[in-house]
């Protein structure tokens, strides 16, 4: 059902607002407002402070909605018109792009949001920001990071870092050299992480070789080594061609393997 009304000079009336300087704007099947380009400035009030959609275009910025919403007319995401800072749960954080959950709190947050193309590199982009620091209870770390997924009671949910950023993370079986990034449970114990490279873990069932040569890392919400609330892995994608070696505790004093035991 329509929610929104298209006004003279530009303007789109929403039950939460008025926006200026409309250039375009895209509706779900049922005719509630999905998504909108703007060409002036706006100003919104958020949980995380006032934010400035994007209204100017660039190269570097991917083609997408100014503002995104729910299709009860709540804002779901915004792609800033420059880096600002912005207030999070665990302090003020520079952002480009900034997902809600439809109840307002912040969901997602990136410190960039640029296009990665023959007219952009990674690096280019990388050279942008700057490494933040973190101090969680598994690992203090300095790196430069692609973005920080939050619960909606605030707690982290997920730090992505950048590609090519690495970090070291304490665990029962030892620190795990990770990239990609981890996820965390809301309670703030470890839940899964990224292998940086074919990590060697001591199971129930034998020695496994946990790394994934596949892993996208788009975010870290999900990775392939996964860990209970207790810090015991529960899951994890063997490395291919891995080996699965079964073995005693005696064993450990002359394997070479490596394991984290």
């Amino acid at each position: 059902m329509k929610n929104f009304n298209l006004l003279e000079n530009k303007l789109l009336q929403l039950p939460s607002g008025v926006f200026a300087g409309v250039e375009s704007y895209a509706c779900y099947p049922d005719g509630e407002l999905e998504g909108i380009k703007v060409s002036e400035k706006n100003m919104l009030v958020t949980h995380v402070g006032e934010l400035v959609p994007s209204y100017t275009e660039t190269n570097r910025r991917k083609n997408k909605y100014s503002v995104e919403f729910y299709k009860d007319g709540m804002i779901k995401a915004i792609a800033l018109n420059e880096v600002q800072e912005i207030q999070t749960p665990i302090g003020e954080f520079p952002a480009e792009l900034v997902t809600f959950f439809e109840t307002g709190e912040l969901n997602r947050f990136f410190p960039l949001d640029g296009k990665i193309s023959g007219m952009w590199s990674e690096q280019e982009e990388k050279a942008l920001t700057i490494p933040l620091s973190f101090d969680l209870p598994f690992c203090s770390f300095t790196a430069i990071i692609s973005g920080i997924a939050f619960y909606k009671s605030g707690n982290i949910r997920s730090i992505t870092l950048f590609p090519g950023e690495t970090v070291r993370i304490a665990t029962k079986y030892g620190e795990i050299s990770t990239r990609n990034g981890f996820s965390l449970y809301e309670s703030g114990k470890l839940e899964s992480l990224e292998p940086a490279t074919p990590t060697f873990i001591k199971t129930s069932t034998g020695v496994l070789n946990a790394f994934d040569p596949d892993a996208v890392g788009i975010n870290a919400d999900v990775n392939s080594l996964v860990f209970d609330e207790a810090g015991e892995v529960i899951a994890l994608n063997p490395a291919p061609y891995g080996s699965l070696q079964m073995c005693s505790p005696e064993d450990c004093e002359s394997c070479s393997l490596g394991c984290h035991i």
